[in-house]
C-alpha cells in the first residue's frame, strides 16, 4: 500500500475519524454540544478539507486548526467517521500538504438546477452533522 508523505495510508479507511476545523461559531450548538449542518458544506471548489485523525494527536491537530483558521477563530473540531461520508455517496480523499490533509468529495454538482444542487448539499451535510460530535479545543 503506498504511503502519503505524512506516512498515512493513502486510502482513508472507513474507521478513521476524520476532523473539520470549526471557525465559525454557528457551526455548533454550544449548549447541546452538537454539529450543525453548515460545517460539512463544501467550498466554492466543491470540496469539504478535513484532516485525518488517525496517529495525530490533538495538540497536533489544534496546530494544523490554527493554521487553517486563519481566516477566523478557531473553536474546535466537527467528527465523524468515514464511513458516514461514505454512505451519503460522498467520498473521503486524502490531500497533502498538508500533513493528514483530505476531502470529501463527490458533492453533487447540478449546473442546470443550482437550488436542486444546495437542497441536495443541505441534506448530505444534514445527514453528516447528525452523526457527527464536537470537540473543542483547549
Amino acid at each position: 500500500m503506498s504511503l502519503l508523505p505524512s506516512g498515512l495510508p493513502i486510502v482513508v479507511g472507513d474507521d478513521e475519524s476524520l476532523a473539520r476545523i470549526v471557525i465559525y461559531s454557528d457551526w455548533v450548538a454550544k449548549s447541546k454540544g452538537r454539529v450543525k449542518y453548515p460545517a460539512f458544506l463544501p467550498a466554492p471548489d466543491h470540496e469539504t478539507s478535513v484532516f485525518r485523525r488517525v496517529a495525530i494527536t490533538d495538540e497536533r491537530l489544534w496546530e494544523l486548526g490554527a493554521e487553517a483558521a486563519e481566516r477566523g477563530t478557531l473553536y474546535g473540531a466537527a467528527v465523524v467517521l468515514t464511513g458516514v461520508i461514505r454512505k451519503t455517496g460522498l467520498n473521503a480523499w486524502a490531500s497533502e500538504p498538508p500533513p493528514h490533509h483530505a476531502n470529501l468529495i463527490r458533492w453533487p454538482v447540478l449546473a442546470d438546477d443550482p437550488e436542486l444542487q444546495k437542497a441536495r448539499r443541505k441534506e448530505i451535510a444534514m445527514e453528516i452533522a447528525e452523526e457527527a460530535w464536537f470537540l473543542p479545543c483547549k
